[in-house]
């Protein structure tokens, strides 16, 4: 008899999971084609294997199938080159790819497998970092997450379905009972469409992705139970938008990475977090500020990366994230990541910083702050910006460039500026 996975899925259990562009599976559709697996994984004495799918079907059949025989599983993206790919695959050796034709790959593992997940993460600023997690810290998020208005609840997958986020968001359903809804066009009309078609009721997304789909979404398409943001600090233009679209629901933005897993929630409607947060143990999780960036210490953080690169762990068991923090009375805020700051004349720039300044000018519906290389200062701060439809470009324009004149320093001012009609948005969710 094939062993019983973490998610303790019953073969015969009608109950739906899944919905997408081939209609609606159920859990004991998952449970057979896990079994499936594990039989075929069995036959090749596969112990390290690699789902590459954004189709949830694939992923929560790969993760059963782990869990079930206590292989490693790799999770990759499907926009990563296959150089890569082949390269991971390699290394690690890796024996099967899990995907719409699962195949094995000839491989070897040079060393036994530890029933871990191996999550990559989304490249913001390279080739992405391979981070090994267990699959039981990564339940034991979802499970915490089950408050009485997420069981039985219909989630729309609108994160990378690879990454972190959207691994959560597939868990949390799978745990809750509830069903992931994964629509084939992912652009804000097509998320509305899927979501009005399945009765949605949870919806987890980057405040990016937000703002986007607020421009779409009209009164009484949708009764929404719960509002989360994460992937991106929420700010309070965004977060006040939402409660005024959908005054009923339960609206929390979280802090969450590939490396330290779900760190905090938030409630209460405010942008950032309470400070007496870093001084005392919340949410099972103790968090710090040294030299201005945010240290974490939590159970649910990633045993380490297993891709040629530094550790974020500290010698004293803390997590060291690239997040810089401030403090404004009793608030702290994630202010930018070091990483993405932009260099004019020695002063860094935080684009987040003059993003959620631009999107509280009115009219302002989503920026975009980003560096743009200059001769003589190095760089320069960008901005493009969509704006309200029916307002005039020229005028406002020139009132958001005299409200940065006059409320950011010099060097924060945007001196290229542009209205679009849009802002491209990468697979992660986030701008950029």
């Amino acid at each position: 008899m094939i062993a019983a996975g973490a998610f303790g899925l019953d073969t015969s259990d009608t109950a739906p999971l899944i919905a997408n562009a081939r209609g609606m599976l159920s859990r004991g559709n998952l449970a057979r084609a896990a079994e499936s697996l594990v039989a075929a994984m069995g036959e090749a004495d596969v112990s390290r294997l690699m789902v590459r799918s954004d189709d949830p079907f694939h992923i929560l059949r790969a993760i059963d199938a782990a869990s079930r025989t206590g292989a490693d599983l790799f999770i990759a993206h499907t926009n990563l080159p296959e150089a890569h790919i082949d390269a991971v695959v390699k290394k690690f050796g890796v024996q099967m790819v899990v995907s719409a034709g699962d195949k094995l790959t000839g491989e070897t593992p040079a060393d036994a497998a530890s029933a871990r997940i191996f999550m990559m993460t989304s490249g913001t600023t390279g080739a992405p970092k391979i981070a090994s997690h267990s699959l039981s810290a990564l339940m034991s998020r979802a499970k915490a997450a089950m408050h009485p208005g997420n069981r039985g609840a219909k989630w729309l997958l609108t994160y990378q379905p690879t990454g972190f986020a959207g691994v959560q968001v597939q868990l949390t359903a799978v745990v809750g009972r509830g069903v992931v809804v994964a629509p084939d066009e992912r652009t804000p009309a097509g998320f509305l469409e899927a979501a009005k078609a399945n009765g949605v009721t949870q919806i987890s997304a980057t405040p990016t992705f937000w703002r986007a789909f607020l421009m779409v979404v009209r009164p009484g398409d949708l009764t929404l139970r719960q509002i989360t943001l994460g992937g991106e600090a929420a700010d309070q233009s965004t977060l006040d938008r939402i409660r005024k679209a959908f005054p009923d629901a339960r609206v929390t933005h979280i802090y969450a990475s590939t490396e330290a897993g779900v760190v905090f929630s938030v409630h209460d409607g405010r942008e950032g977090f309470p400070a007496e947060w870093l001084d005392t143990e919340t949410q099972g999780v103790t968090m710090r500020v040294r030299d201005g960036f945010l240290h974490i210490r939590t159970p649910n953080a990633m045993g380490g990366y297993v891709s040629d690169t530094a550790q974020p762990r500290l010698d004293d068991g803390w997590l060291a994230t690239a997040d810089r923090v401030e403090i404004r009375g009793d608030r702290a805020f994630i202010v930018g990541r070091d990483d993405s700051t932009i260099n004019v004349a020695g002063s860094k720039v935080y684009p987040l910083m003059v993003e959620q300044f631009l999107l509280k000018q009115p009219g302002v519906m989503e920026a975009h702050v980003y560096g743009v290389a200059n001769p003589i200062s190095g760089q320069l701060v960008a901005a493009d910006v969509v704006i309200e439809p029916g307002l005039d470009p020229a005028e406002t324009r020139s009132a958001i460039l005299a409200a940065c004149r006059e409320n950011l320093a010099q060097y924060q001012v945007p001196r290229a500026f542009k209205v679009v009609d849009a802002i491209a948005v990468r697979e992660s969710g986030k701008k950029g």
